[in-house]
Parts: structure tokens; sequence; C-alpha cells
């Protein structure tokens, strides 16, 4: 019994070494359960929103996300804001 529980923790922190590692194969591994559990949002939106997540959350401090943030034009962040707060796009065209 204290070997299983043992071999469990030691699997549990080898996964978390690998996420904070930011590997790529944990990356590919969450991506890969997120469509196994059949969201009804089809194809990368949801898989890109994903991968945005999961890239602000390997970021070691808020520096490093700011620097990601100022990376992203300001209409792109500004619809994402209003549709994630509303659930409205308006588009100027």
């Amino acid at each position: 019994m204290d070997t299983e529980a043992s071999h469990m923790l030691e699997a549990a922190l080898e996964q978390m070494d690998d996420i904070i590692a930011g590997s790529k194969a944990a990356a590919v591994e969450f991506s890969n359960r997120m469509y196994e559990q059949g969201s009804p949002v089809s194809g990368a939106p949801l898989q890109l929103a994903e991968e945005l997540k999961l890239a602000l959350e390997l970021q070691q401090n808020q520096e490093e996300r700011d620097s990601l943030r100022a990376q992203l034009p300001a209409g792109t962040a500004q619809l994402l804001i209003d549709w994630l707060q509303t659930g409205t796009v308006s588009t100027s065209q």
C-alpha cells in the first residue's frame, strides 16, 4: 500500500516538474486531454485559448506575463475582453 502511494506521488511530482519546466510534452498531453473530453466547441479556437492559458500559467513571474500581453495588438485584446465580459463581438469593417 505504501509502495503504491509512493509511486503515485512520484508520478504526480514528475508531471508537476514537466508542467513547471514548460515542456512541450506536457502541453501536447494537456491539449490531447481537452479533445478527449469532447468539448462542444470545435476546432482551433478552443485549443488556442487553452494554449494561451497554459502559456500564461508557465510564465515565471508577472513581468514575463506583462511582456507577453504587450505583444497582443490592442484591438485584439479589447475584442477578447468585450467577448469574455459581455458575450458580444462588434466588428468594424
